[in-house]
Order: C-alpha cells, then structure tokens, then sequence
C-alpha cells in the first residue's frame, strides 16, 4: 500500500520541480499571480481528482492537473513569442511524462494533452499554453499499516481449552528469536 499524498507537500514538490527546469523565471500555483507577469512562467493548477483503481482498503485517486506556459507576446528577447511558447509547452510535456516531483510513494505522471489555452481574461497580454497529466496517487492511511511492533509468538489450542486457565495447553507454533528466553514452558508442549 502506498504512503497518502499531502496535498500541500505535492503542491511544494511540484512548484520545486518546475523552478528547478533552466528555462523557468517563475513558477506558482495558478492563478496565484496578477499581471504583470515574470515570464516565462509555468503555472501549476490542480483542477481535480476521480476513482482510482483499488483493491486494498486504500483510497487511491487519480489526479488531473494541468501546467500553464505562460509567456509575453511583447517579449523583447523573443524574436517568434508564439514559437517560443510552442517549444516550452513541448519541453514541459516531454518532461512532465513520468514525473514524481521526488515523491517515490506515487506513481509516475502520464502527459494527457497539450493546447494552447485562451480562456482567461487577465491573461490576454500573453501566450498561454496548457500541458494536462494525470497521476495515481492514494490518500488516506493504509488499513493494513504496521503501527504496532511486529508479532513475536503465536500459540494455538482448541475449543474450549482456551483462556487463560488453558495457556499451559497451548501449543507454540511460532517465536521470534528475540523470545526465546522468556520462554515459559509451553515451547514443548
């Protein structure tokens, strides 16, 4: 079973990831910024999640989200902005397959599209270019998660020679090595 996702340390790692790419001036959680813009940037939306496959107890889910390239039509150091912003869309969607962000308890990111995206308003004095993926993750605890110290000795009887009037009855059928010597007699019976 998986470790659950914190969704604000997935977030973090995320973010982390994209500042880490050469190219990149910014990189927040969308839309977080107002214009004007550092751009190139690369925005990171978490737009939901749906029912993972699952089979052990676990909650799993998997996410869509979606990185926003965001780059400025009047850019000064870009002869061919709509270029430029093509490129990095198809930088990140190379990059982004197979993705974990650090975090080895989720499974890798599956690159799902790419468009350009003209949908925000306050974004009309830039590029912007959408890359989606999808990841599996799990949240929640592990109902089948060790919190106890693991199992030293096992005995086994019968009905209706248990309880403790019994425990002499009982028959040893596994031991650590560490109980060996609080043995209380009942190894050989």
């Amino acid at each position: 079973m998986a470790e659950p996702l914190l969704l604000a340390a997935y977030h973090d790692a995320v973010l982390s990831s994209l500042r880490k790419l050469s190219w990149v001036k910014d990189a927040e959680t969308y839309p977080e910024n107002v214009t004007p813009l550092t751009t190139p940037a690369v925005y990171f939306s978490l737009e939901g999640w749906e029912p993972g496959a699952t089979c052990d107890g676990q909650l799993n889910v998997v996410l869509n989200a979606s990185l926003y390239m965001v780059i400025d039509r009047s850019s000064a150091t870009e002869k061919k902005p709509d270029i430029y912003a093509r490129a990095a869309a198809a930088d990140v969607s190379q990059w982004i397959e197979g993705q974990q962000f650090g975090l080895t308890h989720i499974e890798p990111a599956i690159f799902t599209g790419a468009a350009e995206d003209n949908f925000d308003p306050r974004l009309d004095a830039y590029l912007v270019w959408r890359v989606s993926y999808q990841q599996s993750v799990a949240f929640g605890p592990d109902p089948f998660a060790v919190t106890a110290a693991p199992l030293s000795k096992a005995l086994l009887s019968r009905a209706p020679q248990v309880g403790e009037q019994h425990v002499g009855d009982y028959r040893l059928i596994y031991q650590t090595d560490c109980c060996e010597e609080e043995d209380n007699g009942t190894a050989g019976r």
